[in-house]
């Protein structure tokens, strides 16, 4: 049964299993320059497979409105354009999710000073996010050609080469960014999925526990741990590290999804009740909550 239960909890958990640092201000630059001629065609290529921006997330112009910080970034880059300015600006737009400006803000960066290590990183993460991945890879490389000593370059390029399949490298990568930053908890989050993928159940727990260590309140680390113990059959401990999470609500959740793959649907019921007592409005509560009622009736009725 518990193969079903890692399936359901890596479904579960996709959206929180790989850790990305956040800021790309403190990469740092270094000088020298080549590449030149085929960052070029990568970027003519880049350009035409750049997502459409009318779907997805809330258009700039409603942001701009509603948000003091963004306004505020922008009113600062209207005073005079700078590379770092207009990574205040990109960083603002991701906070939002709207990636099409934050793109169009880094590239902006990097037209400026050709150098910036910071735009590069923050334009690889976009195109990783975007579901492209080999686009992500020129950038994460040139990010990591004008900064070698930054784990937050390492740590990005190691999660370009995961999604392309690249195990091994992107290990080293997240091992490159501990040697830099040993409290790094969330390259030992990505190390702990790496290990995951691998289906290395006790070399990804021992990631995730030092990660939760440094961070106890990374739930990116929390739910790869839960996994890691799931893949290896452990399923008291996967309640114990679900039950450990800062989000009450979450925590029934998850809880209610790994009763649900177990087929014990009274208790998933209950726990995903719970998660709709706890935050009224929860969407996935109530849909799995409706799935539960529906498996419990037909295993009544049978």
């Amino acid at each position: 049964m518990h193969k079903a239960l890692v399936v359901c909890l890596a479904v579960t958990f996709m959206a929180t299993a790989c850790a990305s640092r956040g800021s790309s201000d403190r990469v740092a630059s270094v000088r020298e320059d080549s590449l030149e001629a085929f960052m070029g065609k990568v970027r003519a290529r880049q350009e035409r497979a750049r997502p459409a921006t009318g779907a997805g997330p809330p258009r700039a112009a409603t942001v701009e409105a509603s948000d003091p910080a963004l306004a505020a970034a922008l009113l600062l880059l209207e005073a005079g354009a700078t590379p770092a300015r207009h990574r205040l600006v990109a960083r603002e737009y991701l906070r939002r999710d709207v990636l099409d400006k934050a793109h169009e803000h880094l590239s902006a960066a990097v037209r400026l000073d050709r150098e910036d290590a910071g735009a590069w990183d923050g334009l690889a993460r976009i195109w990783r996010d975007w579901g492209l991945p080999h686009l992500a890879l020129p950038d994460a490389y040139r990010a990591l050609y004008y900064a070698p000593d930054s784990p937050v370059v390492h740590n990005t390029l190691g999660t370009v080469l995961q999604a392309l399949g690249h195990a091994p490298a992107a290990r080293s990568h997240y091992e490159m960014a501990l040697a830099l930053e040993p409290t790094a908890a969330y390259a030992l989050t990505n190390l702990c999925h790496g290990w995951l993928l691998e289906g290395e159940a006790s070399r990804a727990a021992a990631a995730c526990r030092r990660a939760l260590t440094l961070q106890p309140e990374l739930e990116a680390a929390r739910n790869n741990l839960a996994l890691a113990h799931a893949t290896a059959g452990d399923l008291d401990a996967v309640f114990d590290t679900l039950d450990g999470t800062a989000d009450p609500a979450r925590a029934r959740y998850n809880a209610g999804v790994v009763h649900l793959a177990r087929r014990d649907f009274k208790a998933a019921l209950a726990a995903f009740e719970a998660a709709r007592t706890l935050r009224p409005g929860f969407r996935e509560a109530a849909t799995r909550a409706r799935q539960a009622r529906h498996y419990l009736y037909e295993e009544r009725t049978r």
